[in-house]
């Protein structure tokens, strides 16, 4: 029995080629793109679930309650929280604790040197987590001075292999021995480092070390997780942390803090309102529920497709049922075939859909910037594919099962039987729906390509276009900054120079001062920068009232702010007024000024933005270089050339002169901004290439519901061309169906 109905179904496919075809086509790019948007979403959600004890392991967030009410979240904290709260609370099984000390230049050899962030970690890192070790002994890589980590990539980058254990790396800073080497961290982890130092190293260089991190409660240095035992109140420790903190806290606190704890696997999708702290390739949640609501219109418009498209074409199989009910079949036999029909075009469909994502998967991969993988081996996943597989290929044969079934053999051997018609019919609105969800895509898709467009082509308020910076990595680029700026200007390239503290765009921490107007009370937080006098021409700000710095030690103490700055200061006549500054805030910690600094207001320019356009332009404060908050840490270079390779030759030479142990770090201010939206743009390409699938699958219903009419119709066409209709009449005729419900759709 089952082997007839295989046959019959395969015999019925092979005469209904274009039945078959769209089937085929549409329910393999259904399932392919149900598929990789479900794997999108799972690796989304899967990050950081590799460790054994990720369901209890959480960092530490400090909500800081400013006196002027407003409030933040840093995801960096003081280092005593985390050993004390190992000490004080049973709930707590062990800490780890992580800080950066910064980008340093490293190497074995002169010539094979570059830049590398090293960060410090306690001993326990390393089985707190499980990051995979390689070579060397994670019980003892972090328990001795000069030890360091690295990774594989780190290794055959300066070694050229991975067995490197008890090798040197040299900087400019410390000598250290390599201790033990790690696989690369995983893609879904929201940790991803390269070097990694023993704290004990610095204990030793530090003289304050020790006492710093065992009596300090208040800087934010730290990024701190928490082991927990299970099933603990979190709640209830929450308010105890906050307790302890804040009982530590002296007199001098000009704030209020509370603390939280962020399990693990939410710190890569709800980290988007925390400074601080590290998040590698952050993620949104607005794009899980976006990719997952596609993901399932893609799957369902495959399915209703199916349905239409089986629902025009039972009509023509009314008299074959007929036979095989006059035959002897009964109602649950002919349920049983056509749903088996569906299941095994299904099931064909869904081979089909994996074998085009075994074959395109790594190039969807590098685009998306993301390692997804079709695991045929999780046999979770697989049965629940395989799940949505049969469900999707009974969902679709109940409509043309239930009204085939019901087919009275009688009236059906003397004459075909329209199925599913009437204005109201479920066809109809199957059609309406796709349609609907159709053009709904393609709005979106418009909106999002507007936006990507104005990201695009926004002014940011400077030129930005040949501007290249280059960073200040050592005390000898910094202390000779005036000369190298002259030999810089020298090269007929070079239109200008500037240094300063920061950049626009930039990718380092950068300072928030605390403002107060001297002679009220107007006070706020701006984005404070260290420039010199070639600042507005080199990066082409428009200065719009008063003068721009000069370069000298009588204008130390002057500043030019931005318009949002006036605005924010309430201040009316903005020239000349006294400013102080009494603390700033890095990365959410707050440094409060050994001596205030009162700088003097001497020009106002115009808005420009030093972030991303994602941010709310902030206002900003452009300061001397020779202010006492920050020193400079860049050159811009102002650059119009024909040959980019001769010229930046030309200036990793001069830097070479003034600093034979770095190499030169330059980056172009373009593509840094561009790279704020990368990410943007590749979800905007992944969502405008599902949006094309989705009008793809529909249109080509359309067309094989359209093709089923015209052969319905083929003798009142005739009879109508016969009578004088011209070819315009038949077209009207044929499609106004469809067109209104198009119409109807798009309403």
């Amino acid at each position: 029995m089952l082997q007839n109905y295989i046959k019959i179904t395969l015999r019925y496919f092979l005469k209904n080629k274009l039945f078959s075809i769209v089937n085929i086509i549409g329910l393999t790019i259904g399932f392919a793109c149900f598929i990789l948007l479900a794997l999108y979403v799972i690796d989304e959600l899967n990050f950081d679930r590799f460790h054994r004890d990720s369901d209890r392991i959480y960092r530490i967030i400090q909500h800081i309650h400013e006196n002027e009410g407003s409030s933040r979240k840093i995801a960096a904290v003081a280092p005593r929280i985390g050993p004390a709260a190992v000490e004080q609370f049973p709930e707590v099984q062990s800490q780890a604790r992580l800080i950066e000390i910064g980008r340093v230049t490293i190497g074995n050899e002169p010539l094979n040197r570059d830049y590398e962030r090293i960060w410090i970690a306690n001993a326990n890192f390393f089985q707190f987590f499980d990051f995979e070790f390689v070579y060397g002994d994670e019980q003892t890589v972090l328990t001795k001075p000069d030890n360091l980590v690295i990774t594989e990539s780190i290794a055959r980058k300066y070694f050229g292999e991975t067995n490197v254990v008890g090798r040197r790396l040299y900087t400019n800073v410390f000598e250290a021995t390599i201790a033990g080497v790690i696989k690369d961290f995983p893609a879904n982890s929201h940790i991803k480092i390269n070097t990694i130092h023993a704290e004990p190293t610095w204990q030793r260089e530090i003289s304050q070390w020790n006492e710093w991190v065992n009596s300090n409660w208040t800087s934010n240095s730290f990024i701190t997780y928490l082991k927990m035992k299970p099933e603990f109140d979190k709640k209830g420790f929450e308010e105890k942390l906050t307790g302890l903190v804040t009982s530590n806290y002296d007199d001098q606190i000009s704030y209020t803090s509370s603390f939280s704890l962020q399990p693990l696997h939410a710190i890569h999708l709800y980290s988007g309102d925390i400074q601080g702290g590290m998040n590698v390739n952050a993620g949104n949640p607005l794009y899980v529920y976006m990719f997952s609501i596609i993901g399932l219109l893609i799957l369902s418009i495959a399915c209703f497709n199916y349905m239409n498209l089986s629902t025009a074409a039972a009509s023509r199989r009314t008299r074959e049922v007929s036979m095989r009910k006059t035959l002897g079949a009964g109602k649950n036999q002919l349920i049983f075939q056509f749903t088996g029909e569906s299941l095994i075009l299904s099931l064909l469909s869904f081979l089909l859909a994996v074998i085009l994502l075994e074959l395109t998967l790594p190039i969807i991969s590098g685009f998306i910037g993301k390692t997804l993988t079709l695991p045929l081996d999780n046999i979770l996943l697989v049965t629940g594919l395989f799940l949505i597989v049969i469900f999707s290929g009974i969902i679709s044969s109940l409509y043309p099962t239930f009204f085939l079934s019901k087919v009275n053999p009688a009236t059906a051997l003397k004459k075909e039987i329209k199925l599913g018609g009437g204005r109201l019919s479920l066809r109809t609105i199957l059609v309406v729906a796709q349609f609907a969800v159709s053009i709904i895509m393609i709005s979106a898709t418009l909106v999002i390509y507007r936006q990507l467009d104005y990201l695009r082509q926004k002014d940011p308020g400077f030129q930005l276009e040949n501007l290249l910076v280059v960073d200040i990595n050592s005390g000898a680029l910094r202390s000779q900054f005036e000369s190298i700026k002259r030999e810089f200007n020298n090269l007929s390239d070079v239109r200008s120079v500037t240094v300063s503290s920061r950049v626009p765009g930039e990718w380092k921490v950068f300072p928030v001062a605390n403002v107060e107007h001297r002679r009220s009370a107007a006070k706020g937080q701006m984005i404070f920068v260290g420039v010199d006098e070639n600042f507005l021409d080199t990066y082409r700000i428009k200065l719009v009232n008063g003068r721009a710095l000069r370069n000298d030690v009588a204008d130390s103490n002057a500043v030019m702010l931005t318009e949002s700055s006036v605005k924010l200061l309430g201040l009316k006549e903005p020239i000349g007024e006294i400013l102080d500054i009494k603390s700033t805030i890095w990365a959410g910690d707050l440094n409060e000024q050994d001596y205030p600094y009162s700088p003097r207001v001497v020009g106002i320019v115009k808005d420009f933005h030093f972030q991303s356009f994602r941010e709310k332009m902030r206002p900003l404060m452009l300061a001397s270089h020779r202010n006492p908050i920050h020193s400079i840490d860049y050159y811009t270079l102002r650059i119009r050339t024909s040959n980019w390779q001769q010229t930046l030759a030309n200036l990793q030479s001069i830097n070479q002169q003034f600093d034979p142990e770095n190499p030169m770090e330059y980056t172009f201010l373009g593509n840094r901004f561009e790279q704020f939206y990368e990410a943007d743009w590749k979800r905007g390409q992944l969502f405008l290439v599902t949006s094309g699938l989705v009008i793809l699958i529909a249109a080509m219903g359309l067309f094989a519901l359209a093709s089923f009419a015209i052969e319905k119709r083929i003798k009142e066409i005739g009879v109508r061309k016969v009578l004088g209709a011209n070819i315009l009449d038949i077209i009207w005729l044929l499609n106004r169906e469809f067109t209104l419900l198009v119409g109807i759709a798009f309403i």
